[in-house]
């Protein structure tokens, strides 16, 4: 997979930040990497990923907007 970002957003969320990250694989393909960074008890930061590829995202950005208005969001 890629290294550099196509794109790149952080999103402050209080106690744990969120990255959206963009990157190409080496096929040419994109993929989008979605990342949650929060401090555990030890004061370490603690990363978690989900990459969505090319061929899912359309599913999983129609699912988002489905869910949206839960939460308050204007889609």
């Amino acid at each position: 997979m890629g290294k550099e970002a196509v794109e790149a957003i952080k999103i402050p969320g209080g106690d744990r930040t969120y990255f959206l990250d963009v990157k190409e694989a080496k096929n040419g393909k994109k993929y989008a990497i979605l990342s949650e960074s929060k401090k555990n008890e030890e004061g370490k930061f603690e990363k978690q990923r989900i990459m969505i590829f090319a061929e899912h995202f359309q599913q999983i950005y129609d699912a988002m907007k489905k869910v949206a208005p839960d939460f308050g969001a204007q889609v």
